[in-house]
């Protein structure tokens, strides 16, 4: 079975043609510019192929799950936490892995400036996590684009998203400069901590790890983060999860199974009792509320 679209909680849009000559027409924004815009989650049987190519750059940034990238005859895989970049007018193919089907974020950009990506493209690339691998700013700059996109196509809305769309491109090419920028929380262990919960919600973390992260002792850590936040770090993981929770049910396109398993839950009723502890409500209820 073979899908070009249509996945639950999917999120694309594709630019009108009358839109790009607007855009194309706009010199603030017309030497970097997307032109399709989208995120597929859990995309069993996604499959594309083009035999001529595409006249646009694709970044495909896999956040979750395996795939497979056919560029000039030769395979590149895809994991969590991985990007790859396709050349404009090359012939390709992808593919979802059956076992693993990935989540991706994936753009298609274009105009004069979209050549200077072009050494970073034919290699599959590793974004590793950690306190200050800011993934959850990147995913945020995604959402930051969709949500201005959901509210039409007016000539600020193309100028603000294109210009989104260079940072986000630089969070890509310049990763260590994106790692380095550095906030008020740099000494904050606890804020350090939640950080890395936040990149991590999707895993199953244990206190050990978490505080290595930070450089204390499990004991040590644990007690300085109860006594600044009132809960252990696990119990506040567990609330961060059930927050993400809570976005992804208000999106009646994924099931609760699909929920659990996005959080790293692979059994559904143990994740509902998680979330009945955090919300006082099953699952179930919440959505129907």
């Amino acid at each position: 079975m073979k899908k070009e679209e249509g996945f639950p909680g999917q999120l694309s849009f594709v630019i009108p043609e009358k839109v790009i000559y607007l855009i194309q027409q706009n010199q603030l924004v017309n030497e970097l510019y997307f032109t399709d815009i989208g995120y597929y989650p859990h995309a069993r049987h996604h499959f594309r192929s083009r035999k001529q190519g595409s006249s646009q750059y694709i970044l495909i940034y896999c956040l979750d799950g395996e795939g497979l990238i056919r560029i000039r005859d030769e395979d590149h895989l895809i994991g969590a936490d991985q990007f790859f970049i396709i050349p404009a007018n090359v012939p390709h193919a992808y593919h979802s892995s059956a076992e693993k089907p990935w989540s991706i974020y994936w753009i298609h950009f274009t105009g004069e400036k979209a050549r200077w990506f072009q050494h970073l493209t034919g290699e599959c690339r590793t974004i590793e996590r950690g306190k200050d691998s800011r993934i959850h700013d990147r995913i945020n700059l995604f959402g930051e684009i969709f949500r201005n996109l959901e509210r039409g196509y007016s000539q600020e809305i193309l100028e603000y998203v294109n210009l989104c769309l260079r940072y986000l491109l630089g969070s890509f090419s310049h990763i260590q400069q994106f790692r380095e920028v550095r906030t008020s929380d740099e000494d904050d262990v606890v804020a350090q901590s939640i950080n890395y919960m936040l990149e991590n919600v999707e895993r199953k973390l244990k206190l050990e790890e978490i505080a290595l992260v930070v450089k204390l002792s499990a004991s040590h850590f644990s007690r300085l983060f109860q006594g600044r936040t009132g809960y252990s770090p696990i119990e506040y993981f567990i609330q961060l999860k059930v927050q993400r929770a809570c976005r992804l049910l208000d999106n009646r396109s994924f099931s609760i199974a699909e929920v659990a398993y996005q959080l790293g839950y692979e059994d559904q009723f143990y994740f509902s009792r998680q979330f009945r502890k955090v919300m006082n409500l099953t699952p179930r209820s919440y959505r129907k509320r």
